[in-house]
């Protein structure tokens, strides 16, 4: 995914220079998508070194606005924002194994807040369109550890790619139906409260990724 977002960057960053001369088409819309939200990590514990993994899953309704500007010939450049959020999990677990970091009760929880994305758009006389982008977005971690461990708040960018059907009225009116996926870069965290002897910290690494089924409105002008 790595190179896949480098060539993203050297994309946009064309697309960008060349759109403001050539623009014929400027676009506002809002959508409404079904997404599921995927995760998965492991903790890794201060003293023992143990790991103790989980994954998570969550699903949920979420609106954005955007905006785009194309050329005649279909390429185009957007950006569209989520205001809202997204939970990942918040569940309670209980343990009580031989491991005394790990007893007792744990409560999960952590959202998705807010979104931004910026991303090219490709659509074709068939009203087939793909578009691929970057996005950008903050993890909230408000979880309660029988281990003790609180762990602050991670900004995450993330690359998606998405494929769907446009349909436009004379009157400039737009609707899009469209499938997304989005891969989050990994997220590594280490714990706000340290050992009182060792000083070492517990340590989370973590995997994000996201699909959405989304509907959207807009008018070209």
């Amino acid at each position: 995914m790595r190179i896949l977002k480098i060539t993203l960057i050297a994309v946009i960053s064309s697309v960008l220079m060349a759109l403001p001369s050539n623009a014929m088409e400027k676009r506002l819309g809002i959508s409404a998508s079904y997404i599921g939200v995927n995760a998965d990590g492991t903790e890794t514990m201060k003293d023992s070194s143990k790991k103790n993994s989980t994954e998570a899953s969550e699903t949920g309704v979420i609106a954005s606005i955007f905006g785009e500007i194309s050329t005649d010939s279909g390429l185009g450049l957007g950006v569209e924002y989520v205001p809202g959020s997204a939970d990942i999990n918040s569940a309670n677990r209980s343990r009580s194994d031989d491991d005394e970091e790990t007893t007792g009760d744990n409560k999960a929880s952590a959202d998705i807040d807010g979104l931004t994305s910026v991303y090219i758009i490709k659509t074709f006389e068939s009203g087939l369109f793909v578009k691929a982008g970057m996005t950008s977005t903050t993890v909230n971690t408000t979880e309660v550890l029988a281990t003790g461990s609180k762990y602050g708040d991670v900004d995450i960018d993330g690359t998606v790619l998405g494929i769907g059907i446009n349909r436009t009225t004379d009157s400039g009116m737009f609707f899009r139906v469209s499938g997304e996926y989005t891969d989050y870069d990994d997220i590594s965290l280490t714990s706000q409260t340290a050992d009182a002897v060792s000083g070492t910290k517990n340590k989370i690494d973590a995997s994000l990724d996201t699909t959405a089924f989304k509907l959207a409105i807009g008018k070209a002008f």
